[in-house]
């Protein structure tokens, strides 16, 4: 325990170190200071239990040194000592949160004593600290264990032994839960959020409370476990067997769905399973998540287990995708983007949307494609030439904004801009000139499209039109050309030449040079030379 004593009386500083038995008091350190300006630099350079302060000092006063220290965060108990009765000061001293307030002159055993109390305040304050942490991890630990358990038996529901272990947790965690405890399921689908997210365990624990209190009728509990950032699942249980009826919990998830909406600020879905048994749930989880992977089109509601929908999809015209494999050929992708987009809505609005028509309508976009890749020598790299736009690809059949975005990213490649064909000519001619000025350095597609003024994918498919080569191997084509000029009509070393035509990887300029010759650039080297 430390203490720092501060007043400008040099008497009563050394009055005070003197004559109260620091040692009986379990006092380790003592500092002393004579104003505010030396008590605040022992207090940023040393660690003070207690402040044993004069209110009254020139220059800055005890109560705007206290002031201090708070605004800096330090945990601090404080004893003022003053020769003047006002309730002013006292009162000022209680609202800062002084501990104690002694009048001058005063005994160095009722100093002694105001230290132990302060003293006990302090030890009394860093235990409820130790509880209160503690609780804080064992309540974030035990939420943790049970989402681990619950995902383990989602996972395995035929393991026993594991389920038996569950149950016997979830007692002694004091969920009380049995075999046969009325129970249905909620997997809750943040969709998007209107404001900044909520933190995940105020989200659960809020989401619990609502429940809880709508269900209260029915002593309904439940447990919120997460499995991802933006799904979690609601368990909702009851402790005496009472059932509320089907149409009552419906109001009741609507009336939650609503207040959810508006208190969260967020869409969501939510898939409700049927009641059953606790031991039946992780089926009913299953049927549910399926649920969710059908929303394709991820429009918020609440879809019930039992819920089937006849749908009109068999009156809706199947797309030709023949004729769409043509008009990207033409470069008529635009034509191609709304009649594929009209007709997803289509199946939306007939409510015949779902992953496993979204995955469909996929394989078959997927295969034209292709086809037209080789009809148009282009290659997914050129269609896709960023990471993101790969991954967006890979994963278009997931939703339907997935779904959108890839239509947007095939069919802009697959558009031609209206051009006369001397325009287009002299936009090649463009083209050719930057690559003959920049054969020394690594010409890239979008690097060129800055300077001529034009779409990166574009680019390439108005040179392949005018010139039949891609833009590509035109490039390299050019490079080469001018290696091999150099190696016949100069003496500069192979890798100075490399270096010249835009390629430091040497090893990688050779298997090109003889890929487009047929020879190696140092035997080039050596015919000139015999």
């Amino acid at each position: 325990m430390t203490v720092l004593v501060i007043d400008d009386q040099i008497h009563v500083v050394e009055g005070i170190l003197s004559e109260v038995s620091w040692e009986n008091l379990g006092v380790d350190k003592v500092w002393k200071a004579y104003n505010a300006v030396e008590a605040k630099g022992i207090l940023l350079l040393n660690k003070v239990d207690i402040m044993l302060c004069d209110i009254e000092m020139p220059g800055e006063n005890g109560l705007s040194l206290l002031k201090w220290t708070q605004d800096q965060g330090m945990e601090v108990e404080c004893i003022f000592l003053t020769a003047h009765a006002d309730f002013v000061y006292a009162r000022t001293a209680m609202q800062l949160g002084s501990f104690d307030y002694i009048l001058q002159p005063a005994r160095y055993e009722d100093i002694g004593n105001a230290i132990l109390r302060a003293k006990q305040r302090i030890q009394e304050k860093r235990e409820q600290q130790k509880f209160y942490s503690y609780g804080k991890t064992l309540f974030e630990e035990r939420d943790r264990i049970t989402d681990q358990l619950f995902r383990e038996w989602y996972q395995e529901p035929e393991n026993g032994e594991r389920y038996c272990k569950l149950l016997e947790d979830m007692q002694k965690m004091g969920r009380h839960i049995c075999d046969s405890s009325p129970c249905f399921l909620i997997l809750c689908q943040i969709l998007r959020w209107n404001n900044a997210p909520w933190e995940r365990d105020l989200f659960r624990y809020s989401c619990a409370n609502i429940l809880e209190e709508l269900f209260q009728e029915w002593n309904r509990k439940v447990y919120i476990g997460c499995l991802s950032h933006e799904e979690f699942i609601f368990l909702v249980y009851g402790e005496d067997g009472k059932q509320p009826d089907k149409e009552e919990t419906r109001r009741q998830l609507e009336r939650f769905f609503n207040t959810a909406s508006r208190f969260f600020c967020c869409e969501q879905a939510l898939y409700v399973s049927g009641t059953g048994m606790f031991r039946t749930m992780p089926g009913k989880l299953e049927v549910i998540r399926h649920k969710n992977k059908d929303n394709v089109a991820r429009k918020p509601g609440i879809y019930e287990e039992e819920e089937k929908k006849e749908t009109k999809a068999d009156q809706i015209l199947q797309p030709d995708f023949r004729t769409w494999e043509t008009l990207l050929v033409r470069g008529m992708g635009k034509a191609v983007y709304e009649e594929a987009c009209r007709y997803l809505q289509e199946l939306a609005d007939a409510e015949a949307l779902n992953a496993e028509s979204l995955q469909k309508f996929y394989n078959d976009f997927y295969r034209i494609i292709c086809l037209t890749e080789e009809k148009t020598d282009t290659s997914w790299e050129d269609i896709f030439p960023e990471e993101q736009q790969r991954q967006t690809a890979l994963h278009a059949y997931e939703t339907l904004q997935n779904m959108q975005v890839f239509l947007k990213i095939v069919t802009s490649y697959f558009a031609e801009e209206e051009e006369d064909a001397g325009r287009a000519g002299g936009q090649v001619e463009a083209i050719k000139e930057y690559i003959y000025h920049h054969l020394d350095s690594d010409i890239r597609r979008e690097d060129i499209a800055v300077q001529v003024f034009m779409n990166p994918n574009y680019v390439s498919r108005l040179f392949k039109k005018v010139e039949g080569i891609s833009l590509k191997e035109f490039i390299v084509r050019e490079k080469m050309k001018m290696a091999r000029a150099l190696l016949i009509s100069s003496q500069l070393p192979v890798s100075i030449v490399a270096l010249k035509v835009g390629y430091s990887n040497f090893s990688h300029f050779s298997q090109v040079y003889r890929k487009t010759f047929g020879v190696s650039p140092t035997d080039e080297r050596k015919k000139q030379e015999e």
